[in-house]
Order: C-alpha cells, then structure tokens, then sequence
C-alpha cells in the first residue's frame, strides 16, 4: 500500500505541474497564497449558494494557493486554479444529492460530478457515453494508448474500478469517466483540442481522473467508523 500511495504522490505531482495556470506576478508567501485561495473558494461557494454542502479545504497546509472544495456528502474534489472567473460550483438539485464543478487549465476544460445513484458502474458509463453522443452525434471513438504507469494505477485494487471513454469530435478531444464509490456516482467530462489527445489521455483523464477517484475513495474511507481516520468506538465526523 505504501508503494502505491508513492507512486500515487508522484503521479499527482505530475498532474499538478501539467493542469498549473500559467505564470503570473511573482507569488506571495504561502500563507498568504492559501488564505487568497480560501476567500476565492468562499466566493464561489457563495455564488452557487452552496456553502453548508462543501468544505473548503484551501488553507490546509498541504495546499499552496489552489482553490479546493470539497463535497460533503460524496467527497468530489474539485480543484480550480486561481483568479480565473469561468471556475463554478453548479447545484443540479440543491439538496446537494446531484452537484457539479467546472474548471479550466492551460490545457482543457472539466466538469466533474458527484450524484446519488443506485446504477452499477456499467449502467452509469453508458449514460454518460450517450448524453456525450446526444450532444455531439458525429463523435467517433479515439483509442488512446495511457501510459502503462497510469494504466497500471487506474486498474489497481487500492482504488475502485473506474471506466473511460475517449472521443474526436470537430477537432476537439472529449471524454467522460465515471466510478461508483459507496452509491455515488462520480463523473468527469474532459475536453480539450485533439492534437493534444495523447497528452490529454495521460494528464487529464489519467493521471487527473486518477487524482478524483482516489480523493473520493480516501474521503469515504475517513468517514467509515473504525478506519484509521476514524478509530474503533469513535463516530465518524
């Protein structure tokens, strides 16, 4: 486990410096950093008037000035980069049982979900493939050849199965994934510029999609009475 969450670490790293804004002023000090990216995260809390549903984690000390939320009920990481005003928390049904966030990088555009369900895994990929194929009925499918790294992490039994599906469409690159982690659905749409469909395979809906499936996955482990977030007689937060 331990090789794993390394090798994991690393891979995140990598996504990081792959989906990181372009440089701007000189940064200030990390303190200061993390407190701008909490006021920014509270920002579009507010906006979306979702701030009893999600955390915002963006002052931890493990972040350096990445706006980060996070959902309370299923644990969707959305994760945005500063200063941009197209980053969004979108409430599909304000109960908090279906929720979205939108991002931009330097590299793509993504949305990801969080949505109560009772679909295997299976049923939920081919309701996503066909709300993609009802928007952009001439997509054709694209094979991407993923890193054998990140191929190999997806498809390890510490993090739960996940399916992918790759799409060229009018000179774009689209894909959606998906995974089941304890009757919550979560999905991510990707798009990017297709000559950058390698790239977008390995960094976007690989490395990046591993990043979700692994916080969502380690946020309900954390909630399980008796996990080591959560010792043996003590409730769950």
């Amino acid at each position: 486990m331990r090789r794993f969450l390394t090798g994991c670490g690393a891979a995140l790293a990598a996504l990081a410096l792959a989906s990181t804004a372009l440089a701007q002023t000189p940064a200030p000090d990390a303190a200061a950093k993390r407190a701008a990216a909490k006021t920014e995260g509270d920002a579009i809390l507010a906006k979306a008037g979702a701030a009893a549903l999600f955390d915002n984690i963006s002052d931890q000390p493990d972040q350096d000035g990445a706006v980060v939320l996070q959902h309370k009920g299923s644990g969707l990481y959305c994760l945005f980069n500063p200063g941009r005003t197209d980053s969004e928390v979108v409430l599909f049904n304000p109960n908090g049982d279906d929720v979205g966030c939108r991002s931009v990088t330097s590299f793509d555009s993504r949305m990801v979900y969080a949505t109560r369900t009772s679909l295997t895994l299976d049923q939920e990929i081919a309701a996503a493939v066909m709300a993609l194929k009802v928007k952009y009925p001439k997509v054709k499918p694209y094979r991407a050849a993923v890193n054998p790294m990140i191929a190999k992490m997806l498809n390890s039994d510490k993090v739960p199965p996940s399916r992918t599906e790759r799409f060229l469409v009018e000179g774009n690159y689209e894909s959606v994934s998906v995974t089941v982690i304890d009757g919550w659905a979560i999905k991510y749409r990707l798009s990017g510029d297709a000559g950058m469909a390698k790239f977008l395979a390995d960094a976007g809906d690989g490395i990046g999609w591993l990043m979700y499936v692994f916080k969502a996955d380690t946020y309900h482990k954390a909630m399980t009475p008796g996990s080591p977030a959560t010792p043996a007689g003590q409730p769950a937060s």
